[in-house]
């Protein structure tokens, strides 16, 4: 590289020859020819752009970087693919450079094609593919869509009628050519009176609304969302008044197409219903000016009637069901591009194509990326049956090209390849499996990011994904049904696969919410993905695994307060009852010091007339705390030929009673209390006998002697002391 221009930074590469690192891109005379000219034209318009490097421009055009380096040679006219490709890497205009390319295609004979090679991937040509395999037809290809003349004529009545209104809903089987026809037979018929706003809901299909409503209309995409949001009525009112604001011819036509992924992209409940209110109150509104197609997959017309407004508005509207094509039909698709741009399909091909798409409405697809792969193998201007076969036909070409991107790679690419084609898929429930349009930055943390890009790269040439610009997207259902490798993951484990789906969206919900705590996994729900993730390891990206990281993280959290509650809890019941024990002892120590203490005084002031020891305190302490020394000295006390008695223990009914006959020092018998204290237990102060043992009497509380015979009762007993 030593003595080169400091400017020189881009540097040819080729599929067929191997150049020297450093060489400059050779200069151009634009005044040699038109091809020149061309590969001139192609090389200002990047310089404009910054000259990007080639490598660069690839990742945005998602072509190989030879094949843009070769489009800016100049030897030969590239293809329109190539070419389109590389200017709008640049920034320009997709339909001028189409242009461009067909007038100077126009002016050059043809290249002779007999030595391109036969190879799929290394082909090259001087003709723009008239086949868009498992893409759809966009309004650029209207010239290349062919066999359905009669609906397309039809639908467009149906749409531009003057008593036209309310919903037009176009139903199909998957690869029926929904799409196709409503991009590229529908919308090109239109007059420029028509404003389109063309959208598929995704995921987010009210940020989707809003954002295509805007474009149209200038407004701010988040006042709107916040007023389709609120108000069912806002679509319409944002279309009709935009409408009446300008030329009286204008009319807005909203086109919803794959309208089957409001409820296969994992679309919230709420945001969904909101969606179908707005859809539908605006296309019963029957204004003439706003009108509404909906392009939907045919096995989800049963999803639709679940929601009361859209049927309603169902109803009022227009059915155009997309059937198969007839034999004049498909005799059309196959032949009519084909002759656009000057060649012949071998008859033993058309027929082979009629007999293995007869009669299966959704085999539009897999003949398209037949018939492109034909193509590519083609030799001369023929293409031929064996060419067709090579490729695999209508039911192999899909799988077979899959297969050879999956056979090139190496295990840990084959392993990202299964990992990003599960995440492309829906799972069905009571439908058919269905692609998922995912964001790019889904795919983060799967491996390296140049080695996703790469294998997008690689994806997107064989035609099986579409790239957007931050999206990515498998090309058609078709890829789904028809490759058997996929088929057999998406079999294999289905359940793990829905738990994974769940766990996807349960991230996303996180990450939208701004992480809240919320929203993490736990209990029963965080163990059963933490050890899914641990059977399936290198299939969560960074969002999954950081949101199973922060449910982890909280789980431990609440186990700690949780085993922190219940060791402070344990240690407070145990200070509790440590407190309560030693109060317990406190007081009874308390309790049995005053009755001894209470004791000792009635001991020390027993009387030597009266029998009542005391009428303020229980005479139970009394005999409860004396000693026998103190008994004695009481019963020395006493006058001779007197008995005294004192309350004891008892079960409540009888109470014990302590007898003392001063002379004999006899001990007694037990009374009843209720019959001596009117049916008052215990608290019983003193009592007083004769001498004789016959005349009782006793002190009650308010210390008045009574008399009391004891006889006849005769259930007396000793009960000992």
């Amino acid at each position: 590289m030593t003595g080169l221009p400091a400017t020189v930074e881009v540097w040819l590469m080729g599929d067929d020859e191997t150049r020297r690192a450093g060489r400059p891109e050779r200069p151009l005379d634009p005044e040699s020819g038109p091809v020149a000219r061309f590969a001139w034209e192609l090389r200002q318009l990047r310089a404009e752009a910054g000259s990007p490097s080639y490598r660069v421009l690839a990742r945005r055009a998602h072509y190989a970087p030879s094949t843009l380096a070769e489009a800016a040679k100049g030897n030969r006219l590239p293809t329109l693919e190539a070419a389109v490709a590389l200017a709008t890497a640049c920034g320009g205009d997709r339909d001028e450079w189409i242009a461009r390319w067909r007038a100077v295609s126009a002016l050059v004979q043809p290249d002779t094609s007999t030595t391109e090679p036969k190879t799929p991937a290394a082909h090259t040509g001087t003709q723009e593919c008239p086949y868009p395999g498992l893409t759809a037809f966009e309004a650029g290809d209207a010239a290349y869509f062919f066999g359905r003349g009669e609906l397309v004529e039809q639908l467009t009545r149906r749409v531009t009628g003057s008593a036209a209104g309310g919903l037009i809903a176009l139903f199909g089987a998957s690869g029926s050519g929904k799409s196709s026809l409503l991009r590229a037979g529908l919308l090109p018929r239109l007059d420029t009176a028509w404003q389109l706003v063309v959208l598929t809901p995704g995921a987010g299909p009210l940020d989707e609304l809003a954002t295509s409503v805007a474009a149209l209309t200038g407004a701010d995409a988040q006042t709107l969302r916040d007023e389709f949001a609120a108000d069912p009525k806002a679509l319409h009112l944002a279309l009709s008044g935009w409408v009446i604001g300008r030329p009286p011819q204008t009319r807005a036509l909203l086109v919803i197409d794959q309208f089957e992924e409001v409820f296969t992209m994992g679309t919230a409940p709420e945001e969904r219903d909101t969606f179908l209110a707005l859809l539908a109150d605006t296309a019963r509104a029957a204004d003439d000016r706003v009108r509404l197609i909906l392009v939907a997959r045919a096995d989800f017309y049963a999803h639709c009637s679940r929601h009361p407004q859209l049927v309603a508005a169902l109803r009022e509207g227009t059915h155009v069901p997309v059937g198969p094509l007839n034999g004049d039909e498909l005799h059309s698709v196959i032949v009519g591009p084909a002759r656009l741009t000057g060649l012949i399909v071998e008859p033993a091909l058309v027929g082979a194509l009629q007999a293995d798409t007869a009669e299966q409405p959704g085999a539009l697809a897999l003949m398209a990326h037949a018939l492109r792969q034909t193509w590519l193998r083609r030799t001369g201007s023929e293409l031929r049956l064996a060419d067709y076969h090579a490729s695999g036909g209508v039911r192999g070409a899909v799988a077979q090209s899959a297969e050879q991107v999956y056979a090139g790679s190496t295990p840990a690419e084959q392993r990202l390849l299964r990992a990003v084609f599960l995440r492309l898929t829906v799972l069905g429930d009571g439908t058919d499996d269905t692609r998922r349009r995912i964001g790019r930055d889904e795919l983060h943390g799967l491996a390296a990011t140049h080695d996703i890009d790469r294998l997008l790269e690689e994806l997107a040439q064989a035609r099986l994904v579409v790239l957007g610009k931050h999206t990515v997207d498998v090309a058609h259902e078709a890829v789904i049904a028809a490759w058997p490798r996929l088929r057999r993951w998406l079999v294999d484990d289905r359940d793990a696969l829905r738990a994974h789906r769940r766990l996807t969206q349960a991230a996303d919900i996180w990450h939208e919410s701004g992480h809240d705590h919320s929203t993490l996994y736990r209990g029963g729900q965080l163990s059963a993905a933490l050890t899914w993730a641990r059977e399936h390891p290198g299939d969560l990206n960074e969002q999954e695994t950081a949101f199973l990281a922060a449910g982890q993280a909280a789980h431990r959290r609440r186990r700690w307060a949780a085993r922190s509650l219940v060791a402070m809890v344990t240690v407070l019941a145990v200070l509790a009852t440590v407190g309560a024990v030693l109060a317990a002892r406190g007081q009874h120590e308390a309790t049995r010091q005053r009755d001894l203490a209470l004791s000792h005084k009635v001991s020390a002031q027993a009387p030597t007339v009266s029998p009542l020891f005391t009428n303020s305190f229980p005479a139970e302490h009394v005999y409860r705390n004396q000693t026998n020394a103190q008994r004695s000295s009481r019963l020395n006390n006493c006058r001779s030929g007197y008995l005294c008695i004192a309350v004891g223990q008892g079960d409540g009914r009888h109470a014990v009673f302590e007898l003392y006959y001063c002379s004999e020092r006899r001990l007694g018998n037990a009374i009843d209390v209720g019959a001596l204290n009117n049916n008052q237990t215990g608290n019983v102060r003193a009592w007083f006998a004769a001498a004789d043992g016959k005349t009782w009497a006793y002190f009650p509380a308010d210390g008045t002697p009574a008399p009391f015979n004891p006889y006849p009762y005769d259930y007396l007993r000793p009960c000992g002391f």
